[in-house]
């Protein structure tokens, strides 16, 4: 691991175990507060970060009882043994999690991006991007947390989240443990705005929201902006709009101008599907050529994924053989291909912290 990012991940577990120190013991054996792990292989650690060391690995229906918790909702301290660990909450489900302590969680200063690694060609920083990040961070917003908006293909545990369950081998990209380090908070947060199924056609509707948290009359876009406090919002939609495509550029327009009045700033990525022209009756492209003109036009930063997932590899069909198993990052279902593979996740996951590293290359902190 990179020597800054150790000094950060132990500064940051100093830092937590001194906010614990205040929990006491008197809550280790809270038998009404319970954590059930319900995903396969998350990673507990030794402080709520995606960098802190790794304690033990937690199997699907794992059950641990709950020490603490993070304020803002995306850990949870668990007993391990004699031990105390933590896990990303979005792994599981805590029951009464109210009856224990919050926590509010404290990093380390973000070091200054020296990266000079080469960037991928697809991949476009804009000055007014910055200059939006900037202007959000002087705003309020946490400089140091991203979200998504975004359908299945966004899914947090099959994308971000595998960085906070440990999941993800980083050993060819050790150059961007930095970024890691830099937006910590980030892979731990689950979205409010992303959903299976859904397109830009639904990020305003409240029949979207989930209420509780939103309220009645919110989108789950203005929703997950307004809790989340993100300064940097990604927005890879299009899949859902295979019907709607007539109305894509117009809610996607929105969903620009709203992050924007809110000091956010949207990163544009391109979807790595043609279901619009497949189903919809859309010209070849039409949702990604939209997303690459409007990202012109905006002058907004923009990850084009398309052209990525063409370089992945084709998995043929031994069964099958003019239905490849794989293609250009999609899994064959019935012929379709809307559905990212394992390849095609690895990249988005990659592409975010591509992304990242674009943006803060050079700024002042």
């Amino acid at each position: 691991m990179n020597a800054r990012v150790c000094r950060c991940s132990k500064r940051l577990i100093a830092l937590t175990l001194a906010c614990l120190a205040s929990v006491g013991n008197a809550h280790a054996a809270s038998a009404s507060t319970e954590f059930v792990v319900t995903w396969p292989g998350v990673w507990l650690r030794r402080a709520p970060s995606v960098l802190a060391p790794r304690i033990a690995l937690a199997e699907q229906g794992s059950r641990y009882p709950v020490l603490a918790r993070s304020s803002d909702g995306t850990w949870v301290a668990v007993a391990y043994g004699a031990a105390q660990a933590w896990i990303p909450s979005g792994f599981g489900n805590a029951t009464n999690p109210s009856q224990v302590p919050a926590v509010k969680l404290t990093f380390p200063p973000a070091v200054r991006n020296t990266n000079t690694h080469p960037l991928p060609t697809w991949i476009t920083m804009t000055v007014r991007g910055r200059l939006i990040y900037q202007q959000a961070v002087k705003a309020g917003r946490n400089p140091r947390l991203f979200t998504v908006a975004g359908d299945s293909n966004s899914a947090w545990e099959r994308s971000i989240g595998r960085i906070a369950a440990g999941s993800f081998d980083l050993s060819r990209h050790a150059h961007l443990n930095p970024i890691i380090a830099r937006f910590d908070p980030s892979f731990a947060h689950v979205s409010l705005a992303v959903r299976g199924g859904i397109g830009a056609v639904h990020m305003f509707d409240p029949a979207y929201a989930p209420s509780p948290p939103c309220l009645p009359t919110e989108g789950m876009f203005v929703c997950e902006l307004r809790r989340s406090n993100a300064s940097i919002v990604f927005i890879q939609l299009g899949t859902g709009d295979s019907f709607a495509w007539r109305e894509f550029e117009a809610n996607l327009r929105r969903m620009i101008n709203h992050a924007i009045t809110q000091a956010v700033l949207p990163v544009l990525v391109t979807k790595a599907d043609e279901m619009e022209s497949i189903h919809g009756g859309a010209s070849l492209h039409f949702i990604n050529d939209t997303i690459r003109r409007v990202a012109r036009e905006e002058q907004l930063p923009i990850a084009d994924f398309y052209i990525a997932t063409r370089a992945l590899p084709t998995v043929p069909n031994p069964d099958l053989p003019h239905r490849p198993f794989t293609q250009n990052g999609l899994v064959d279902e019935w012929g379709y291909y809307f559905h990212l593979s394992e390849e095609g996740f690895a990249l988005r996951i990659l592409t975010h912290l591509w992304v990242l590293d674009a943006l803060t290359r050079g700024l002042k902190e």
